[in-house]
């Protein structure tokens, strides 16, 4: 047995939700991340708490099939003052959120304001023409 196998016989039984608020320990600063999703018809409203935000390059987005990943760095220092107590997150965050269809890349709209970040996505359309045309075969006699 290797040193890895050892959580074998665990696996699966760390699932349920109480075990969730335990993944911080485990994933850095993944479930840092304050989400809240919001649907109407074919598109979706992704708002995001991300305080200590210096610019917005800081912030990276990705889009595909039903995922979105939000990853860059925070920083919430006072000059003059030492850090007694931290329960906001700081420094380099990533994070995963499924959504729950594909979305279209080229019509994302994402803005920054006094902590919040908003993402409006779009639901993907599968064109039903260009999947009966199938594949142009070119004739190069």
């Amino acid at each position: 047995m290797n040193s890895y196998d050892w959580n074998k016989p665990f696996q699966g039984q760390f699932q349920d939700e109480f075990w969730k608020s335990f993944n911080t320990f485990f994933n850095g600063n993944e479930q840092h991340l304050r989400v809240n999703l919001y649907q109407s018809g074919h598109e979706l409203l992704c708002i995001v708490f991300l305080p200590g935000i210096k610019k917005v390059e800081d912030i990276h987005l990705n889009a595909y099939e039903n995922v979105l990943e939000i990853s860059g760095d925070n920083s919430l220092d006072y000059e003059g003052f030492q850090l007694v107590q931290q329960e906001i997150s700081q420094g380099s965050f990533k994070r995963k959120i499924e959504l729950p269809f594909s979305v279209r890349k080229d019509k994302i709209d994402a803005s920054y304001s006094r902590g919040v970040l908003t993402i409006h996505l779009y639901r993907l359309i599968p064109d039903k023409n260009k999947n009966q045309q199938g594949i142009v075969i070119r004739d190069d006699e």
